[in-house]
């Protein structure tokens, strides 16, 4: 038996590998598999190529870097990804971190992930660590006939479903809200509360993502060299779901201290109801303790209904406390 056993990985496994395709001079897209990927990411001079990996696989940044087709700027910066949105140009390419909407198996979901990319001269490179919702998108979108002149435009195209997903979670949590109105408006709140408060903590935090992803494309929409696609159609896009976010959150923060004002309404006429029948209850218990001393000298002891004297002057004490306080109300 040997020493040892080598686990050999095959020359043609692509780490990491999600999906490839291919693109011709007119747009048109030939998915690949791993064997059809050149390790050195060549294309001939009329086609492109698109190839997005599971970031999880550490191995990506080393087996990009022995294609030889990217700089070691382009390397380091998917090695050593910064925590917060960034696009940056380099000579020969362009590099980003963003905000991605995630899927699961479920379909799409309202949680915030990231997107990296390498675009260079013929080729676009996406990585990510969760499932994205614009891949898998893109994807149905190629395999129905879609076309891409060229990678920047297909990173646009992320740019731009991202954009849309957020637009469509914005109706999601406006729906949320009109029916959160809907009960408050009918004086039947419940959890009203809790669902007003999810609805601004995932207006805040899609928010804050949103708005700083408008930032970077504004900085690079500005930036030396320029970003190679127009941006100008996607910034009004994103100006509009900043004012959309700005109205969620301020109307789930309405509802919010409304649904507090009328539950502080309510919990105040409680406490008034509580504070009445103690107000009716303390004189008949002070009559009931005044005739249980059991001392002598005590009225209508010798009387034979002295027991019914006594319950009716409990009563009587009672009416005359109720008077007062509607006498006090009124006045």
């Amino acid at each position: 038996m040997p020493e040892s056993v080598s686990h050999l990985v095959s020359p043609d496994d692509v780490p990491g590998f999600v999906c490839a395709y291919r693109f011709a001079a007119d747009g048109t897209a030939r998915k690949l598999t791993e064997q059809d990927i050149d390790p050195q990411l060549t294309s001939s001079a009329d086609e492109w190529l698109w190839l997005h990996l599971n970031f999880i696989d550490q191995r990506c940044a080393r087996w990009l870097a022995r294609s030889g087709k990217l700089t070691a700027l382009a390397i380091d910066f998917i090695e050593h990804v910064p925590a917060y949105q960034t696009i940056d140009s380099f000579e020969r390419e362009t590099v980003g971190s963003v905000a991605e909407l995630r899927r699961d198996f479920t379909g799409e979901t309202h949680e915030a992930c990231r997107l990296h990319f390498l675009l260079a001269d013929g080729l676009l490179v996406t990585l990510r660590a969760k499932p994205v919702r614009s891949a898998e998108l893109i994807r149905r979108q190629l395999d129905a006939g879609r076309r891409f002149a060229g990678p920047a435009q297909l990173l646009l195209a992320f740019f731009s479903h991202y954009a849309q997903g957020i637009e469509s979670v914005l109706h999601d949590l406006a729906a949320e809200i009109e029916l959160i109105e809907d009960r408050v408006l009918d004086d039947r709140v419940s959890d009203e509360r809790r669902r007003a408060v999810i609805v601004r903590r995932e207006a805040a935090m899609l928010h804050r993502q949103q708005r700083s992803l408008r930032r970077v494309l504004m900085e690079a929409a500005r930036g030396t060299p320029a970003f190679p696609a127009d941006l100008t159609d996607l910034l009004d896009l994103h100006l509009h779901l900043d004012q959309e976010f700005e109205q969620i959150e301020h109307r789930a923060r309405l509802f919010h201290d409304e649904i507090d004002a009328k539950l502080a309404a309510e919990t105040n006429r409680q406490l008034y109801r509580l504070s009445v029948l103690t107000a009716l209850f303390l004189p008949p218990a002070f009559v009931a303790g005044l005739f249980g001393m059991n001392l002598d000298g005590l009225p209508w002891t010798g009387v034979p209904h002295g027991f019914w004297l006594a319950t009716a002057t409990a009563i009587l004490s009672s009416v005359a406390t109720w008077l007062f306080l509607r006498y006090v109300d009124r006045g």
